[in-house]
């Protein structure tokens, strides 16, 4: 991505409603990892804000009731480590498991709201329905029950790439029970039964692993191939790189993943799970160490992609038929924010093109917080982004010209494309050099920061 500090850069943001009697609030829609981790930012700034929360408590997907829709199940625990997964301003307590359950990360985004109190910034059960931005570029932000207010800021941390679940499409109409891992709350139900689980993912091995203890029969039907890695190697989380490999980029890594894989597992075909289409390191990989035992001892059966459907009966693309209850799809999910225009957000299979996966160029005073696909953890890079865009309303930092924006889109998507799979669309970044692009920007263009937000309030005041 190109740093060049441009020629023109953007106006300052305004402050306040359009009768000028608000404090210069901002918006954070979420209160999930991403949503207090700007919302902390804020606060350690003294930018006044409101935060909207749609459920009842902090966390956001990682909240889990049953029956009540979630990403989260009954059984789920990180796949990556805690020391990976923490944000870096808050450790977690080093009495938490290595790989902590959803209770106790549920429990961390507790303590940190409370620590840094930002508690009583949050409007819990409370739907925004509506952002619109005014001719003027201040934003109204409505509610639910109809009433709002203007922003001079929204920040989005809400949903992200796990807006609406994605299913799995077939010839046919199945007759059994079909759902989406987002309604899966536990393997309690499908005991003795013949279940389909349709897709190949972390959530999918989960979930078909523990399946596969209960139900007469478990098929996975993959279509595309993905590395798998045991979570402990040597004693030691797998993610728990050497300060050595933290320095390497993905490209220089990659040979070493290959060797460990190589060794550990061997080829997925091995396994009767299709060839990954890419190198280690070009694509998420799966972290588990249940998944592959499960395929070795015969309780998953690994199937190609689903042909067709004609009642209970699966047919697979390599002729293959089984006679099924139950049909899971853990196929993902596409990009969903119903409160934006959609011209916004586009067609939700990718993210909207955003400068430094963050910032719209054509649209002012609207960010994003979390809408990555971090290769571990998305705590830390949420936190980092946090800081960034606190600087930028603050002043400290500045915003380049919209073409220096769409040109560095231009970069960072062209090089995404040669070095992750095309799978990942163009959300999917490693976390520790996109930590340092964000440093990278609020140093480059920290002095020009200072001096343009001095300048737009200038010109602010005068207009009024």
């Amino acid at each position: 991505m190109t740093t060049d500090i441009a020629s023109e850069v953007r106006p300052g943001i305004p402050d306040g409603d359009p009768d000028g009697d608000s404090d210069g609030r901002v918006c954070v829609i979420g209160a999930g990892p991403a949503g207090i981790a700007m919302c902390r930012a804020l606060a350690q700034r003294d930018i006044p804000f409101d935060c909207f929360e749609r459920g009842e408590e902090v966390g956001g997907l990682w909240r889990y009731s049953p029956g009540s829709g979630s990403c989260a199940y009954t059984s789920l625990a990180a796949n990556t480590s805690k020391t990976v997964m923490q944000y870096p301003s808050f450790p977690m307590p080093d009495d938490m498991p290595e790989y902590p359950h959803h209770t106790q990360v549920a429990r961390y985004f507790d303590d940190y709201v409370d620590h840094y109190g930002l508690r009583e910034h949050i409007r819990f059960g409370t739907e925004v329905t509506q952002v619109e931005r005014a001719a003027d570029g201040r934003w109204r932000v409505t509610l639910a029950d109809g009433t709002g207010d203007w922003y001079r800021a929204v920040l989005v941390a809400s949903g992200g790439r796990h807006g609406v679940p994605a299913y799995a499409s077939y010839d046919g109409t199945f007759t059994g029970r079909e759902l989406h891992s987002f309604d899966y709350d536990g393997p309690e139900e499908f005991a003795g039964k013949t279940v389909v689980v349709l897709g190949l993912g972390a959530t999918s091995a989960d979930i078909a692993t523990e399946v596969s203890r209960v139900a007469k029969a478990t098929h996975l039907s993959a279509r595309t191939g993905h590395y798998v890695v045991p979570k402990i190697l040597e004693g030691r989380p797998i993610d728990k790189l050497s300060p050595f490999m933290k320095k390497l980029s993905v490209e220089q890594r990659r040979p070493l993943l290959t060797l460990m894989i190589k060794l550990v597992h061997g080829d997925m075909s091995a396994y009767g799970l299709p060839t990954p289409p890419y190198k280690p390191g070009q694509g998420p990989l799966i972290s588990t160490s249940e998944f592959l035992p499960a395929i070795v001892h015969g309780r998953i059966s690994p199937k190609p992609v689903v042909e067709s459907v004609r009642g209970r009966t699966v047919r697979f693309a390599d002729g293959q038929a089984v006679e099924a209850d139950v049909i899971i799809h853990c196929t993902g999910y596409r990009i969903a924010y119903p409160f934006l225009d959609d011209e916004i957000v586009g067609d939700g299979d990718d993210a909207p093109p955003l400068y430094q996966m963050v910032v719209p160029p054509e649209i002012d005073g609207l960010y994003f917080v979390g809408l990555v696909h971090s290769m571990t953890s998305l705590m830390p890079v949420a936190e980092h982004q946090s800081e960034w865009i606190g600087d930028l309303l603050t002043g400290a930092v500045t915003l380049p010209s919209r073409g220096h924006m769409w040109s560095a889109i231009r970069d960072s998507r062209r090089r995404q494309d040669k070095r992750f799979h095309d799978s990942s669309g163009h959300l999917l970044v490693d976390p520790r050099e996109y930590e340092r692009l964000l440093e990278a920007e609020r140093r480059t263009f920290a002095a020009a920061g200072a001096n343009s937000g001095a300048a737009a309030t200038s010109r602010r005041r005068k207009n009024r």
